[in-house]
C-alpha cells in the first residue's frame, strides 16, 4: 500500500489564464459628477456680477431687490442694498452688476442718475415706475470700443441730480438760458411762440451759484428761434393798476397751472442761436424794453413807493425802481420806456396823483387801495434827468392860463366849484366873483385851459346853466338840465362857432338860459329857405331845430297849415345847404319817446333842445329821389317808405315788433316793424333795413329765427329766452332785387354761407357733435357743425360741416373726417398707461377733425360726401402735405 503511494508522482496543475479585462466603467461616474460641479461652480462665478456703488442725495423711488439698473432700456443690473453713507447726508446704493456688462459700467467713463415719471398737463409717460420705483440710467462719457477697453475700472461713484446735457440728442436745437433768481421752472416746462407750443425745458442745474435751463426746440420749429430770439417767462397771473383803477388779468388755465415760457423773435433771418451760448430768461416783457433812467425828489413819499407807475394821459409810460429818504426830501430813481424819453423835457413837471372825490363822481379812487401814482405835465423842452416833483394844484393853476370877465344880473348858484363846458365837457373852471363896480351887475372872473382856447371868439355865447330848474312861461315849460354837478356846483354853458376872427373881447354877457343864447345864435346866422311837406296827423313847430349828424343846421321859420298837408319853412345855416340833395328827407324826432313791452324798454331821448320842444332831423341817404322835401312824423316811418321788406314765416313765436332784430354776421342790420296774418294763415313780417338796402334786398337772401339752444353741450342765443328772437340773415350774392321773401325757422342746408362752404358728412349713427360743435385741422378750429338732421329715408345722419372761408382749401375730395368726440383711456400694470383726448371742447361738445392726406386730389365742392369716420388712424397726427 505504501509502495503504491511511493509509486505516485506529483501532479502539478497548469494553472488556467484568463485574459485581462479593460478599466471598468464605474470609475467614469464621479469624473462626469465633478465635471459638472465644476461647470456649475464656473457659470456661477462668472454669472455672480459685479458690484458698484453709488452715492446719491436722496433714495427715494428706490428698493432693494427692484430697482433696476438701465441703460438705453437695456437692463444692465440690479440694486441689492442701500445704506447710509457715513457723511450721514447721503445714501450708498450698491448695485449688482452683470458680468459680461462690468466692463462698460464699472469704468471710470460711467456716470448715473435717477430717472423718475413724468406726469403734466401735457403728459403721462414712465407710469409702471409708479409700480416698480424709479429707475438707475447709466450715462457712458466715452463711446468707442477702443476707449472702454484702456478706461480704468471704478467701483465707487458720485450720481447725478438730473440727465447730464450730453444725453441729448446731438443733432437737436437746444438753448441754454440763465433763469432769473425769481423764476421757478421745471423740467417740461413748455416754450410757446404766439402761444403755440414750440418746445419744452429738457433739463437744469445749479452752477456758479446760478439756475441754468436747456431748452429743447422741436425739430418743425427750428426756423422760428434764432439770436434775435428774446424769452420770456408767461404770466399767469397779472395785476395792475392805473387812472381807472384796479386791474386783474388771468391768463388761460393751462399758463396758470404749468407756467411757460414765451419767445419772440423779431428777426427771422439771423444765425441759429449755438450750444455754447447762453440767453437770458426775462421774468417779463416789461424787462425786453429798453429805458431812460432819471431822478425825481419828492417833499415826501405820500403812498407811493417801489413799482409805483407813471401815468401820463392814461398810457404807463415808466416806474419808480427805488426811493431814498433824505433829511429834506425823498429822492427816488425811476424809468421811462425810451418810446417816452421825449417827455422828459426841462419844462414836464412832474406830481404825484391822488384821489378825487366830489359830486361828479370819483376819480382814481383806486388810489385808495393800491396807492398813488405820478403823473406830469409835459411842454417842449431840452431833455433832463433831474426833477423836483411840485403840487398837482400848482401845476393845474399854470394851465389855465386864459383868464375872461362875465358880467350876468344875478350870481345864481353859481360859485368857485362851478365849471365851464361845452357840450357838456369841462374847459375851464369859475375864479372868482364879485360886484361891478356900479354895483349894478355881478362879474364873474373865469379860466380858460389852453388846449380849449380856440374855442372862445368874439361871437361865444355865455348862459348860467344853473338858474332855473323849471320855468313855466304862458304855458311853455323850459327845463335847465345838463346834469347834476351843474345843478349842484352851479355850471356855464357856451355855444361857439368857428371863426377866422381872433378873440379881441376880454369881458361877455352872461345870459339867463339856454333859449336866449339858442335864439340869439339862430339871428345871428344866415341861410336859405328850403319848403318842406307834412301830413296833419303830427305836429310840427315853430322853431323846431334841423339837426344833421347831431349838430344844428338850421330851425323851423314859419307854418303854413293845409286841410291835409301843411307846408313848413326850413331856415339852413348856409355851411349846411351842401347836405341837402335830391335824395335827402326829415323826420320829427320826439321830445321823449318810449316804446315798452314784456321783452323790455325802448328809451330814446335826444339833445337837450328836443327835451325842449322836439326837433326835426335830415336824413340825406336814401334810395328814392322825392319831387319835395317831406317831413315824417318818426324815423321808423321814414325809413319805411323805402328800406322796407316782407319775410313770410309759418310760426314767429318770440318775435316782436321794434324789437327783434335783423343780425348778419353779429351785426344788427335792421329789426321787426310790423306783424301781421295774411289770408293764408302766414305770418307776414315787415322789417326795416338800417343801411345797405341794396346790399341785402337780394333774391336768395335767407332769413331764419334765432330761437335759443340750451343742452349740457352748448348754450346758444341764449338771451332769445327772455328778450326777443331775433332773425339771421345770410346774405346772396344774386344781382336781381327783391324785397318779398321766406322765412325758415332755423338756418336751411345750403351749399355756401358769408362765413364759409358747408360740406355733408354721413354717419349711420347719431353723435356727440352738436350743432357749433368745433371742427379742427391739426388741432386749429378751422369750422363748426352747421346741421344735425336725418336723411330722407331715415339711413343716415347728415351732418352739414361749415369750414370758414380761409381754410376751404384743407378739403379735398379724398379728404376725411373722424370724430373726436369724448376721450378714450388704457391702463395697464405692466407697460406704460395712457390717456387721450383732444380738447376740453371736444369732451363737452363733442367735435370733428379733418385729416387731408399727403396725395391730395381736387378741391371738394358741395357735391362731394364724406363718410364720418370713429377712430383716428395711428400716425394721423404726422400727415402733413403742403396744400397750396
Amino acid at each position: 500500500m505504501s509502495q503504491e503511494n511511493n509509486e505516485q508522482e506529483d501532479v502539478v496543475y497548469k494553472p488556467r489564464v484568463k485574459p485581462k479585462k479593460a478599466a471598468s466603467f464605474i470609475w467614469l461616474l464621479p469624473i462626469i459628477i465633478a465635471c459638472i460641479l465644476g461647470w456649475i461652480a464656473y457659470e456661477s462665478y462668472m454669472k455672480k456680477g459685479t458690484n458698484i456703488q453709488i452715492v446719491f442725495k436722496s433714495a427715494e423711488g428706490l428698493k432693494e431687490g427692484v430697482t433696476p439698473l438701465e441703460y438705453k432700456g437695456l437692463q444692465l443690473g440690479k440694486v441689492t442694498k442701500i445704506d447710509i453713507h457715513e457723511d450721514l447726508k447721503n445714501v450708498k446704493v450698491n448695485i449688482l452688476v452683470k458680468s459680461e456688462a462690468a466692463k462698460y459700467v464699472a469704468s471710470e467713463s460711467s456716470r448715473f442718475w435717477i430717472r423718475k415719471p413724468t406726469v403734466s398737463l401735457t403728459k403721462i409717460s414712465g407710469l409702471s415706475t409708479l409700480i416698480s420705483g424709479n429707475k438707475i440710467e447709466i450715462s457712458p462719457t466715452i463711446k468707442t470700443k477702443k476707449e472702454i477697453e484702456n478706461a480704468k475700472d471704478k467701483y465707487l461713484f458720485i450720481g447725478l441730480d438730473s440727465q447730464p446735457d450730453d444725453e441729448l440728442t446731438n443733432d437737436g436745437y437746444y438753448v441754454s438760458l440763465l433763469a432769473n433768481d425769481k423764476d421757478n421752472v421745471e423740467v417740461g416746462t413748455p416754450i410757446f411762440y404766439n402761444q403755440y407750443q414750440v418746445g419744452e425745458i429738457v433739463s437744469k442745474e445749479f452752477k456758479f451759484e446760478k439756475v441754468f435751463l436747456n431748452a429743447y426746440i422741436y425739430d418743425k420749429f427750428n426756423y422760428l428761434i434764432n439770436n434775435s430770439s428774446k424769452f420770456t417767462m408767461n404770466d399767469a397771473l397779472k395785476v395792475s393798476y392805473g387812472p381807472s383803477g384796479l386791474k386783474v388779468e388771468v391768463s388761460s388755465l393751462y399758463s396758470a397751472l404749468v407756467g411757460g415760457i414765451t419767445v419772440t423773435t423779431p428777426n427771422k433771418n439771423e444765425e441759429k442761436i449755438k450750444k455754447d451760448e447762453v440767453y437770458t430768461l426775462y421774468a417779463s416783457k416789461d424787462d425786453l424794453k429798453k429805458k431812460e433812467y432819471f431822478h425825481i425828489k419828492f417833499s415826501s413819499a405820500n403812498n407811493i413807493d417801489k413799482d409805483t407807475p407813471i401815468i401820463y394821459k392814461g398810457i404807463t409810460i415808466g416806474k419808480i425802481t427805488s426811493l431814498t429818504l433824505n433829511e429834506e426830501d425823498v429822492s427816488t430813481k425811476a424809468f421811462v420806456y425810451n418810446e417816452y424819453r421825449y417827455l422828459l423835457s426841462e419844462n414836464s413837471k412832474f406830481f404825484i396823483q391822488k384821489p378825487e372825490l366830489n359830486f361828479s363822481g370819483a376819480k382814481n379812487l383806486a388810489n385808495i387801495i393800491k396807492g398813488n401814482y405820478i403823473s406830469l405835465h409835459y411842454k417842449e423842452g431840452d431833455f433832463k434827468n433831474m426833477f423836483i416833483a411840485q403840487e398837482y394844484k400848482e401845476i393845474k393853476n399854470e394851465i389855465y392860463n386864459k383868464t375872461l370877465d362875465l358880467y350876468t344880473n344875478s350870481l345864481n348858484s353859481l360859485s368857485k366849484k362851478s365849471r365851464i363846458y361845452y357840450k357838456n365837457i369841462a374847459i375851464g373852471k369859475v375864479l372868482s366873483y364879485d360886484l361891478s363896480k356900479n354895483l349894478q351887475k355881478v362879474k364873474v372872473k373865469i379860466s380858460i385851459e389852453k388846449k380849449y382856447e380856440k374855442l372862445i371868439n368874439d361871437h361865444t355865447l355865455f348862459y348860467d346853466m344853473s338858474s332855473k330848474l323849471i320855468d313855466m312861461k304862458n304855458l311853455d315849460l323850459s327845463i335847465n338840465y345838463d346834469g347834476y354837478e351843474p345843478l349842484l356846483n352851479g355850471g356855464i354853458g357856451i355855444l361857439t362857432e368857428k371863426r377866422k376872427s381872433k378873440l379881441a373881447k376880454s369881458y361877455f354877457k352872461l345870459y339867463d338860459t339856454f333859449q336866449e343864447v339858442q335864439r340869439l345864435k339862430r339871428i345871428y346866422n344866415k341861410g336859405s329857405i328850403v319848403k318842406a311837406y307834412f301830413k296833419n296827423d303830427f305836429n310840427v313847430q315853430k322853431d323846431m331845430a334841423i339837426i344833421y349828424k347831431n349838430q344844428e343846421i338850421g330851425f323851423v321859420k314859419s307854418i303854413k297849415f293845409g286841410e291835409n298837408e301843411s307846408r313848413a319853412k326850413l331856415l339852413i345855416y348856409s355851411q349846411f345847404k351842401k347836405y341837402l340833395t335830391p335824395t335827402s328827407r326829415f323826420y320829427k324826432k320826439s321830445k321823449l319817446d318810449v316804446k315798452a313791452s314784456l321783452n323790455g324798454i325802448s328809451f330814446e331821448m335826444d339833445n337837450y333842445t328836443s327835451l325842449l320842444e322836439g326837433s326835426i332831423h335830415l336824413e340825406s341817404k336814401s334810395n328814392m329821389t322825392y319831387k319835395k322835401y317831406k317831413i315824417f312824423p318818426n324815423e321808423d316811418e321814414m325809413k319805411d317808405s323805402s328800406n322796407s321788406i316782407t319775410i313770410a314765416f309759418d310760426d314767429v313765436e318770440g318775435v316782436h315788433e321794434q324789437f327783434s332784430q335783423l343780425t348778419y354776421k353779429g351785426v344788427k342790420i335792421g329789426k321787426v316793424t310790423n306783424i301781421d296774418l295774411d289770408k293764408n294763415h302766414k305770418v307776414i313780417l315787415k322789417a326795416q333795413i338800417y343801411k345797405d338796402y341794396e346790399d341785402f334786398a337780394k333774391k336768395g337772401t335767407v332769413f331764419y329765427l334765432k330761437k335759443p339752444r340750451i343742452s349740457f353741450q352748448e348754450i346758444a342765443n341764449a338771451g332769445a329766452t327772455v328778450m326777443a328772437v331775433n332773425i339771421g340773415v345770410v346774405k346772396s350774392n344774386s344781382k336781381s332785387f327783391a324785397n318779398k321773401f321766406k322765412g325758415y325757422t332755423t338756418m336751411p342746408s345750403l351749399e355756401k354761407t358769408q362765413f364759409g362752404n358747408i360740406y355733408t358728412v354721413e354717419s349711420f349713427h347719431a353723435l356727440k357733435a352738436n350743432l357749433d360743435s368745433p371742427i379742427y385741422y391739426k388741432n386749429v378750429q378751422i369750422g363748426k357743425v352747421h346741421k344735425v338732421g336725418l336723411a330722407s329715408d331715415g339711413s343716415r345722419v347728415l351732418i352739414d360741416c361749415l369750414i370758414y372761408d380761409k381754410y376751404t382749401k384743407l378739403v379735398r375730395q379724398n379728404s376725411r373726417f373722424y370724430d373726436i368726440s369724448g376721450f378714450e383711456m388704457e391702463l395697464s400694470l405692466f407697460s406704460d398707461s395712457k390717456i387721450e383726448s383732444n380738447t376740453f371742447t371736444s369732451i363737452i361738445k363733442g367735435g370733428l377733425i379733418l385729416v387731408t392726406p399727403m396725395e391730395y386730389n381736387r378741391r371738394a365742392n358741395g357735391k362731394d360726401k364724406f363718410e364720418l369716420i370713429k377712430t383716428l388712424p395711428q400716425g394721423w397726427d404726422k400727415i402733413s402735405p403742403s396744400i397750396k
